[in-house]
């Protein structure tokens, strides 16, 4: 195939996926074609290759903005929103480390969360943040109990991610809430799931 693909179905002839680009805020999303066809089935979308973005937004927690770029990836391209080639021990690495301090993040209102797990983390953090800052203020916050419920480590850990984002390390949150169902007893626009009452017709 020479130049743009003219349909979703084209992608399978070069063994590529498909990569958003939001124009916005930069954010990058990945989608295999086949995953794709079916969210463009369920809203109505077109798999058209030039009006395939027009029913979609950008997935990144806090974005949303319906203005996307649309480009086929090779499989063996680099990972979406990662500046670097993460290696899978990096990325395990950090994945139990970040989990073991989220988990601290949910406990930690009005008591103390600085536990061996939690340093063991930080210290796998500071690793790849390489700032001595970052990891001392979220431990120093982590040893208060006085902090009342508003006062948890939300903030110092937010920054870490933050950091780890920046460096190219991990990538942004994902929002998760791909389809939204039309709320009206009425057949459901394209970009909208239909509601059970009213399955989307053959077409539409």
């Amino acid at each position: 195939m020479v130049g743009r693909p003219k349909h979703l179905s084209d992608l399978k002839k070069i063994e590529a996926d498909v990569r958003f680009t939001c124009r916005r805020c930069g954010f990058e999303d990945d989608w295999a074609p086949d995953n794709l066809a079916k969210h463009l089935m369920v809203i109505g979308g077109s798999q058209v290759w030039s009006e395939i973005t027009r029913h979609l937004h950008c997935r990144r927690v806090g974005c949303g903005s319906p203005e996307l770029r649309i480009l086929p990836v090779p499989y063996a391209r680099r990972p979406a929103n990662l500046p670097r080639r993460v290696g899978k021990l990096d990325s395990q690495l950090l994945a139990t480390a970040l989990q073991i301090l989220e988990a601290a993040v949910a406990r930690s209102p009005g008591r103390s969360v600085a536990g061996v797990e939690v340093r063991l983390a930080l210290l796998v953090v500071h690793r790849y943040a390489r700032d001595r800052q970052l990891v001392r203020d979220y431990w120093e916050c982590a040893g208060d109990a006085a902090r009342n419920v508003s006062e948890g480590l939300s903030e110092p850990y937010a920054r870490l991610r933050k950091r780890l984002e920046q460096l190219g390390w991990i990538a942004p949150h994902v929002n998760l809430e791909r389809v939204h169902t039309w709320p009206w007893n009425s057949p459901a626009p394209p970009g909208w799931k239909a509601p059970p009452d009213y399955p989307r017709q053959e077409g539409e």
